[in-house]
């Protein structure tokens, strides 16, 4: 649809611009409004609205502009025509072009008069047509033209078919398709199409067609060509190409909408990123091997400023790499209010997480887990949501280390095999790539020094033209900044096992499956089945400290390495050792045991002794007066021994009978 100004409406009909103006306030002529340069509303006229006369002299005007002469009438005589090409196209009004196709039209007018003014002046017309579609190719790459295109567009532009001097590709039929969406022959394609093993069209193509043979061979003279399937996938929607060939992973990382988090209202320091990444990049080791491997990085970045605030290169990235770079960063940086955690194991162990953690506590530890590193620091937690890429935006830095960093290595290997480059054979052979020592090294410089000076290109308008760090200063003077020192943060971050009873042995850790136990000679075996909280650095095993359920410290242990000894062939220093120990743990115990019992001396003996004189005389039996007094029935028994025979009972006999027996 075309519109007009106020200007060209006023020229057009003969008038001021100030009457125009006054009809489309008045609401004579129906107008829009839009802004124009300076700010200010203006009126656009629609040429439909116009009167029939108005659109006439307006579409005469353009035809004029584009070389287009008014309509010729109609006359028999005129008819017929030398034209070796005749148009077929069907004449359409010149208003219903749109302003792109006018100017096409236009083009192709003034390249259609320009070739027949140079040709009525050539005697070889046909030669001549070659060199002028040959030097149009060279003038204008883009322009599709030979000879037999030049021929029929100048017989439509005879014949007024302007239509036809129009790319009609992609045009009047653009959208349509032989194949319909409840085509028998389009839903078999779709049903192996749609399928999460991504199979390719021609594969689906040949099955489509030996399905149609064998079940509707009716149908074989409908389908059409492969070219006609792969035009019909561009109009699936591409949320549901994703979702039934990639997966649901795939759909919510790339069609389903995310939060967009404004970052006005939050300050530098508010919010840290956590998450790691491998290097694409092989290495040497330091002693000089020919020993290659690769390392991994857990990166800490700044949600405000995008700052890479700190880091830890490690070969295996575990919690004590969490918790190595967030101590290299709260030394730098200060310490952050919240965490954005990954949900990887290396960031919910027990100690640093707690119960936050989205993994299951096992029920003898429920309630009963010692307080966290975390909460030791005042910084709160949050997870991200399981399979939600958009959530970790540390991995966005991941992307920049590869391109910017890695890529710069000798020893850079790419993501994949696809990647990898041809020359890091012959690096490693010649050992030109870097070692452990220079990876960390170039790295810090890298961080600092490229990373961290590079422009800001968040969403916050303010901050443009500077630099990340420059943008983490800013901000920092908003809010509160809290710092610990060295010594503080080593004894925050302490790692704890737990809960535990003091055993004979003492107290232990578990070190990459072994236990390590911590005794000390004077004060463990007083505290044989109490409750406490080991506390131990991974940095340094050589003691641990002891904490109360109150998170009160206690006392530190030292390892007591003298009680781990080999099953065989243990040597008899070793053994001389674990007794000398022994021996004085009993010393003690029996010191403490005299000094308990003091100088007393009393027995058990006294004690009975002292009792009994002490309840002397308080034995008294005193017999009740209602006595009943039990008599024997004599009678009864002379009755029963009248008649009977008296037998006589030798004991010695006996005795001697007995004895005979055993023999």
């Amino acid at each position: 649809m075309d519109y007009l100004t106020v200007k060209e409406v006023a020229e057009l009909k003969g008038c001021s611009e100030r009457y125009i103006k006054r009809l489309c306030k008045n609401g004579v002529i129906r107008a829009e409004q839009e802004l124009n340069c300076k700010g200010r509303m203006k009126y656009i006229i629609s040429v439909s609205v116009l009167s029939d006369d108005l659109q006439k002299k307006y579409y005469r005007s353009k035809k004029t502009e584009t070389g287009i002469f008014p309509e010729k009438t109609d006359n028999q005589s005129n008819k017929k025509t030398a034209l070796k090409y005749r148009s077929k196209g069907i004449k359409k009004a010149f208003e219903e072009f749109s302003e792109s196709e006018r100017a096409e039209i236009k083009r192709w007018t003034e390249l259609l008069t320009q070739w027949q003014a140079e040709r009525s002046e050539r005697k070889d017309k046909t030669e001549f047509d070659k060199l002028f579609v040959a030097h149009q190719k060279y003038l204008n790459p883009d322009l599709e033209i030979s000879t037999d295109i030049l021929y029929r567009k100048y017989s439509a532009y005879k014949n007024e078919c302007y239509a036809e001097l129009i790319d009609g590709r992609g045009g009047w039929n653009k959208g349509k398709s032989k194949l319909n969406d409840n085509n028998i022959i389009w839903q078999s394609f779709l049903s192996l199409y749609l399928d999460q093993s991504e199979p390719k069209v021609s594969k689906c193509y040949r099955m489509v067609n030996a399905y149609i043979v064998e079940e509707y061979p009716e149908l074989m003279g409908e389908i059409p060509s492969e070219a006609c399937f792969r035009r019909k996938i561009k109009t699936l929607p591409f949320a549901v190409l994703e979702y039934s060939r990639k997966g649901e992973k795939a759909l919510h990382d790339h069609c389903i909408p995310y939060a967009n988090r404004q970052k006005g209202n939050v300050y530098a320091n508010d919010v840290w990123v956590m998450d790691n990444y491998t290097f694409d990049v092989i290495i040497r080791q330091n002693d000089g091997s020919e020993k290659t491997k690769r390392m991994y990085i857990t990166t800490v970045l700044d949600v405000k400023s995008n700052v890479l605030v700190g880091w830890n290169i490690t070969e295996s990235p575990d919690s004590q790499s969490t918790l190595d770079a967030l101590r290299f960063a709260m030394m730098r940086f200060g310490i952050p209010k919240y965490l954005y955690f990954d949900n990887g194991r290396e960031f919910t162990a027990l100690d640093i997480a707690g119960e936050q953690r989205n993994r299951k506590v096992s029920r003898n530890k429920q309630g009963n887990i010692p307080i966290t590193i975390i909460e030791k620091l005042g910084i709160k937690l949050i997870f991200a949501k399981v399979t939600n890429a958009q959530a970790k935006v540390v991995e966005r830095i991941h992307r920049i280390i590869k391109e910017q960093f890695c890529m710069g290595q000798y020893g850079y290997c790419g993501g994949n095999i696809t990647e990898r480059p041809e020359i890091l054979k012959q690096n490693i052979k010649n050992c030109t790539i870097e070692t452990e020592s220079e990876l960390r090294e170039s790295f810090a410089d890298f961080a600092d020094n490229v990373y961290n000076v590079q422009p800001y290109g968040s969403s916050e308008t303010k901050y443009k033209g500077m630099t990340l760090i420059d943008v983490w200063n800013d901000s920092i003077r908003e809010t509160e900044f809290r710092k610990a020192s060295a010594d503080v943060l080593d004894l925050l971050m302490l790692r704890n096992a737990g809960f535990q009873k003091v055993k004979r042995d003492g107290v232990f850790i578990t070190y990459h499956g072994e236990k390590i136990w911590y005794y000390d000679k004077n004060i463990t075996w007083q505290h044989i089945g109490e409750e406490v909280c080991v506390r131990y650095d991974r940095n340094d095993l050589s003691n641990v400290r002891i904490y109360d359920r109150e998170d009160r410290y206690l006392y530190s242990w030292e390892c007591a390495d003298w009680l781990i000894t080999r099953y065989f062939s243990e040597s008899r220093e070793k053994l001389a050792k674990l007794g000398h120990g022994q021996a004085d743990v009993v010393k003690q115990v029996k010191a403490r045991a005299r000094e308990l019992r003091g100088s007393v001396g009393l027995t058990q003996k006294d004690g009975l002794r002292y009792i009994a004189s002490r309840n002397t005389g308080k034995f008294n039996i005193q017999q009740p007066k209602n006595i009943i007094v039990v008599t024997a029935d004599e009678e009864a028994e002379e009755r029963m021994a009248v008649g009977a025979e008296s037998v006589v009972i030798d004991m010695k006999k006996i005795r001697k009978n007995s004895e005979m027996r055993k023999k």
